[in-house]
């Protein structure tokens, strides 16, 4: 595991998880402030790729000491990263953080343990996270696919997120349930998910996800809509997909870090596209992008992602963008003779933007203008010259 790759935890999850419950962040004033009273660092400083940051999954020293940690079990695990964290933000929530809040941390980001007690399902017990239940939350959908809807959890796969919000906005139809019953019980359903690499892989899970015990926290992706879980079901099917699993209680650990074009086509079986933005003028990162649109929204699933290996004199300190991480792109806007790129960032929650516009954004949603506020859930649009300067590389599928 050598190779860096986009992956970054989502730091608002990793605040809920070391707290065990949910957190209303629409209600609070000062989020980043929020996560560093709960951390013991910023979002900005859980962000940061250096040495011992394992919310950093996708660079290549943290995928090695991840791959690692699976190996051990859980009371290990904390004294591993005791020994990685160094001076880097980890070292900071190994002081503030209780030993339970910790091993949970510590466990979404490595996956779970396999033991015989674990999970409670009709098979042979897989993967649980320390501290977690395997249990259904909700209903599958609550309303239908929207772009809003998925939200990245305490684990480094914003490749995969981006690219479900992408499918979500722009192909909603190919976000389906099918299900089928396995029992006499009428609560013993699977649900069939597609995946396509090489051909269609099926795979079929319950709508049992991890869950941090007594309290059913979310641990990994869910949705924005209260009692929905899409997401979540989609990203166990894809753990269960990539690592082989036999069981319906995979290990989530090993999808960290990835490629959000690459997703895009395992999640479609489109055709993939790669751009990368030093190639290519703003005008014609511009055109691409309007290229893939209509009405000023993708009609083909779009992603972008941030450099992993930062170039001089890039330096996301303060933009409110961060780097090893993948965002949706939703679409286009041209304001006061400025060509603006529109992109959602998986957290379902950012600061504010370098550069970002101020107000709503309209689009045609199908069958309908839209309106949607910049600025709020994650959403925010730049200009071309802007992603530019800080975007790696962008793309889509067709």
């Amino acid at each position: 595991m050598n190779e860096t790759k986009v992956g970054l935890a989502n730091p608002y999850a990793v605040a809920e998880l070391a707290l065990g419950r949910s957190v209303r962040w629409k209600a609070i004033a000062d989020r980043d402030a929020f996560v560093k009273k709960t951390l013991g660092a910023s979002v900005e400083e859980l962000s940061a790729p250096v040495a011992g940051n394992l919310l950093v999954s996708g660079l290549a020293d943290t995928q090695g000491a991840l791959a690692g940690l699976q190996e051990m079990k859980t009371e290990q695990r904390v004294k591993a990263v005791g020994q990685l964290a160094k001076a880097g933000p980890m070292q900071a929530m190994l002081t503030k953080l209780s030993p339970d809040a910790l091993s949970r941390v510590v466990g979404a980001l490595a996956g779970g343990d396999k033991s015989p007690q674990a999970g409670k399902g009709p098979e042979a017990p897989g993967y649980t996270p320390p501290g977690a239940v395997w249990a259904d939350p909700g209903d599958f959908f609550e309303e239908a696919a929207e772009y809003f809807d998925p939200v990245q959890g305490a684990l480094g796969d914003c490749y995969l997120i981006s690219a479900l919000s992408a499918v979500a906005w722009s192909r909603p139809y190919l976000i389906m349930q099918r299900t089928r019953a396995t029992g006499a019980a009428t609560t013993a359903f699977v649900d069939r998910i597609d995946f396509y690499s090489g051909g269609l892989k099926t795979m079929e899970v319950s709508e049992r996800v991890p869950l941090v015990n007594s309290t059913n926290a979310w641990i990994y992706a869910r949705s924005s809509e209260a009692g929905e879980i899409w997401p979540a079901v989609y990203e166990k099917a894809f753990a269960k997909w990539k690592t082989n699993d036999t069981t319906d209680e995979p290990n989530y650990g090993p999808i960290a870090g990835g490629w959000p074009v690459q997703a895009t086509t395992e999640l479609t079986n489109l055709t993939g596209v790669t751009k990368t933005c030093s190639a290519l003028s703003e005008d014609d990162i511009w055109t691409a992008v309007r290229s893939n649109c209509l009405s000023y929204r993708t009609f083909n699933p779009m992603t972008a992602w941030t450099f992993c290996q930062t170039p001089s004199p890039v330096d996301y300190g303060g933009t409110g963008i961060v780097g090893y991480h993948a965002y949706t792109i939703l679409g286009w806007a041209y304001v006061n003779n400025t060509k603006y790129i529109v992109l959602r960032n998986p957290w379902g929650y950012n600061g504010a933007v370098i550069n970002s516009l101020p107000g709503n954004w309209a689009a045609y949603d199908q069958s309908f203008w839209r309106s949607v506020p910049l600025n709020a859930g994650g959403v925010f649009a730049i200009p071309a010259a802007t992603f530019k300067k800080y975007y790696w590389q962008f793309g889509w599928a067709s």
